[in-house]
């Protein structure tokens, strides 16, 4: 009944108020996710709902608020843009909802996010100014700048990488799943950072992951050369994360070679890890054979020992 109800795409005022009904009184992530999956297939062509969706935005109850916002976002009601820029832009009691206990508040922070994810969404760079200031008062915020703003955000995020007071915002920023088409457009900026050796570590990391991700096979052939070449183990070892995050058919040689012969335990093990997700079980069975018996590390010697006991984990 929750798959049928996810796949319908509400027609009538009885039918928000049914899913609504729903989403008050069974706070179960199932039945949520359910009613949230009928409410996304609703668009502008649907404004003669959206009565229904302002009334429930303007109710005290952070639920209803929550609901109400997801259904004027999908409508892109103009009436309801005012009374979801004044949600956003309420100040965060907290830092994350893990800081209270309580429910209600907890509740009010969601309320809060759900309202800046929208206009994100809605707006995109004109919301960046109050997504900026509302991700110093609560990091996660610079999630959705990533998500949703990256190529407009990823100076602030090189910004905030290099200050110990912005560091929570910068490691939401960077851990964020960001769109491909959106990495895409920033990979040469990505690359310049990456290359700088006075660039933050972890920024230079989680830049390098991003990097591999969005490469083509053809910059993949530059990537290895590139890492051949790097003069410092730190530009190797960055330029190895870029290599490992890829993916690519292209690094099958060059991860035999790590995995076989690198002087750092961690990156032959890496290697291994990599090559059971890229090739065929019998085609690792030798390297993790010579690994468990021949490694110059114990724990590299036992965890390829369990790797030949067990299935590789699906990419």
């Amino acid at each position: 009944m929750l798959d049928e109800i996810a796949r319908t795409h509400p027609q009538t005022q009885r039918d928000i108020k049914s899913l609504f009904d729903l989403f008050m009184r069974f706070p179960q992530p199932a039945v949520r996710d359910t009613v949230m999956g009928s409410v996304r297939r609703l668009d502008q062509n649907d404004s003669g709902l959206e009565p229904a969706f302002m009334e429930y935005l303007k109710l005290s109850e952070s639920e209803a608020r929550i609901f109400g916002i997801n259904g004027a976002f999908r409508l892109r009601s103009l009436r309801a843009l005012p009374l979801i820029k004044e949600i956003a832009a309420q100040r965060f009691s907290f830092k994350s909802p893990g800081e209270t206990p309580i429910l209600s508040d907890k509740n009010l922070w969601w309320t809060q996010y759900e309202a800046l994810s929208a206009l994100a969404q809605w707006q995109g760079a004109q919301a960046l100014p109050l997504l900026r200031s509302q991700a110093e008062k609560a990091p996660a915020v610079a999630r959705l700048m990533s998500i949703y703003l990256w190529n407009e955000s990823l100076p602030d995020i090189i910004k905030w990488a290099g200050s110990r007071g912005s560091a929570e915002s910068a490691h939401e920023a960077l851990t964020a799943d960001v769109p491909l088409t959106a990495l895409r457009k920033t990979r040469a900026k990505m690359l310049a950072v990456l290359r700088n050796p006075k660039s933050d570590r972890e920024l230079r990391h989680q830049l390098a992951i991003k990097v591999g991700i969005s490469s083509t096979p053809e910059e993949i052939d530059s990537l290895l050369a590139e890492q051949t070449a790097a003069q410092d183990s730190e530009s190797r070892l960055t330029l190895s994360a870029a290599l490992f995050a890829s993916r690519s058919p292209k690094t099958v040689p060059w991860l035999k070679k790590i995995a076989s012969e690198d002087p750092d335990a961690k990156i032959r093990l890496g290697g291994m890890m990599q090559l059971r997700l890229l090739l065929p079980p019998a085609e690792t069975r030798p390297f993790l054979e010579a690994a468990s018996a021949n490694d110059p590390d114990a724990e590299n010697r036992q965890s390829a020992n369990e790797m030949l006991k067990t299935p590789p984990p699906q990419p």
